[in-house]
């Protein structure tokens, strides 16, 4: 007899109660995502599996719960695992302790550093992950043509991987609108390469006939919705809305309202991207599902988008419910108002985090000669274009100014350099909002290539920066003076350290320290600044190319008459 089939009729044998399950959780109240009501009853389990849910009294080992809630593990929709500045088993081990069982990541952070090196590097990692994490192929090495990436990855290479490698579920946010809406070959053979498969959406803005489109390639869900109108809109065109709350973008509080008895099962949480500080303290779905239940959604269903619907979703089977031949991933937690968890359960078996952190580097840093004056001035132009940047926001505006006013605002100066030795192309701008006011800072985490990008009150300090980032190994770093005050490493890519979550936390959290002593006002500033290279969210960014209008979907000047 195979071992598969062993367990399948022990599992029913257990389910019928002829014989003892090797855990019984009872007397808890199991949160039903189908009934949408909570339950008193006992749940037993074998072989990691969930053999019933009712009046069971048998186990190997019996856990009371004393009227606690059992609930499904929770699933985050889209994630970028590099942005929290952890390697996938670090971060898995972190978000595992919040009741998170499950990611949906899409690795094309590191795609658009290392390419397939970087993606394998991803697959190879997560199997070390205490928490399951399913793939997304990346669409967007590079996002558009307007940046350098440090690798490509086009429609035959996304062909041969889907083709290849089973752990892709399906095709990465497909962030080059335009492309797709003005016929360009390469996003639609992209396209085409993952018939079948999963399509994940990134639309910003995206609405009338370009939203039907867009739609209509077999694109049907989307993150990127920051208003209520653009949310409503992308569901009644058959749009699943992943509600976003992250480190930077938190889109919650406005989208919460359109969820209703009849439409419900059309929405996913997600935090898109969170750091390590933000993940240790409160998770990732935890946070979100707490903040909901706060804002008036009903406790259930928070508890139904957090966890059944990601799994429907992207099909991921007996994932997602307390029930019968569901995977035993499940939360307890002590009330469903903060939702305190007790205990987490991954297959059956009580979670307590081993990772411990290891060292690890993978790609370098390659900077072209920089010298000082290579920053434009006005000279004879009157106007000057500026990014204005928001605290929780990942678009901007853009802002012309008399070249006068500079001087008097809350300007600071910004570069992206090519990072990867393809060209050492250099990109120059004007940021408003950060409040820097004195030295630099400077990370090569910036969206999506990540070239380095460096904020500044002047040339000199900020090129000086840059330089010390590229012998650090990448992450980033603060200085004043031509002194550094503080960094972040991050020897994976420039984008992660394989240290705890712990110990990037309380970097993180002593990087920010270090940021607001050159006057930086923003809540998550790496956060914040690394999107401004990201030429396909509005309005106006910067790449290694230039000034980039994301609207016109064309390269502006700096100055102007």
């Amino acid at each position: 007899m195979s071992h598969k089939l062993e367990q399948l009729k022990r599992r029913i044998d257990v389910a019928k109660g002829d014989i003892p399950g090797d855990l019984l959780l009872k007397n808890g109240r199991v949160v039903n995502v189908f009934s949408g009501r909570a339950e008193e009853s006992n749940v037993v389990l074998a072989d990691g599996v969930i053999a019933g849910v009712g009046q069971y009294d048998k186990g190997e080992r019996v856990v009371d719960l004393e009227g606690q809630y059992i609930l499904p593990g929770f699933i985050d929709a889209h994630i970028h695992v590099e942005s929290s500045h952890l390697i996938p088993s670090s971060f898995g081990a972190a978000a595992l302790a919040h009741g998170t069982t499950a990611v949906i990541a899409d690795p094309h952070e590191i795609a658009n550093v290392l390419g397939v090196e970087g993606l394998e590097f991803m697959l190879s990692d997560a199997s070390n992950s205490p928490l399951d994490i399913f793939f997304m192929l990346p669409s967007a090495v590079p996002s558009t043509d307007k940046e350098t990436s440090g690798a490509v990855i086009d429609a035959k290479a996304v062909a041969k991987l889907l083709n290849q490698k089973p752990e892709f579920l399906g095709l990465g946010e497909i962030m080059n609108a335009p492309g797709l809406l003005y016929g360009d070959d390469e996003v639609l053979n992209k396209i085409l390469a993952a018939e079948g498969k999963s399509l994940d959406g990134h639309y910003p803005g995206g609405t009338g006939s370009f939203l039907n489109a867009y739609c209509c390639a077999g694109i049907n869900c989307d993150h990127e919705s920051i208003a209520l109108a653009e949310a409503r809109e992308k569901l009644s065109r058959g749009m699943e809305v992943f509600i976003r709350e992250g480190s930077s973008a938190r889109n919650l509080e406005a989208l919460l309202p359109l969820i209703d008895h009849g439409n419900w099962p059309f929405f996913c949480f997600c935090a898109d991207d969170i750091s390590a500080a933000d993940l240790e303290e409160h998770g990732d779905i935890l946070h979100i599902l707490r903040k909901a239940v706060a804002l008036g959604l009903e406790p259930i269903r928070a508890v139904q988008i957090a966890a059944l619907n990601p799994a429907r979703h992207y099909g991921l089977k007996n994932r997602g419910a307390v029930a019968p031949g569901y995977i035993g991933d499940m939360v307890v937690v002590e009330n469903l108002a903060d939702f305190p968890i007790s205990t987490v359960f991954k297959e059956g078996r009580e979670y307590k985090a081993t990772y411990e952190g290891q060292a690890l580097s993978l790609g370098a840093v390659s900077l072209p000669r920089l010298e000082p004056g290579l920053f434009p001035e006005p000279g004879k132009h009157k106007y000057a274009r500026v990014i204005k940047v928001f605290p929780t926001e990942i678009i901007t505006e853009e802002k012309v100014y008399h070249s006068q006013e500079l001087a008097q605002r809350d300007i600071a100066k910004i570069m992206v350099i090519e990072r990867h030795g393809k060209n050492g192309n250099q990109g120059f701008g004007l940021v408003e909002g950060s409040g820097l006011c004195r030295g630099a800072i400077a990370t090569t985490i910036a969206h999506d290539s990540h070239n380095l990008l460096v904020l500044g009150a002047d040339e000199e300090e900020m090129l000086f920066a840059a330089k010390a980032l590229a012998v650090q190994g990448g992450g980033a770093i603060a200085t004043l003076n031509k002194q550094v005050l503080g960094s972040l490493t991050l020897p994976v890519a420039g984008l992660m350290s394989a240290n705890t979550a712990a110990t990037v936390a309380a970097a993180e959290r002593e990087f920010l320290t270090v940021s607001k002593k050159l006057g930086l006002t923003l809540p998550s500033p790496l956060m914040t600044l690394s999107f401004l290279a990201l030429p396909v969210i509005p309005k106006l960014k910067l790449t290694d190319k230039g000034l980039f209008d994301v609207d016109k979907f064309d390269f502006v000047e700096l100055y102007l008459d």
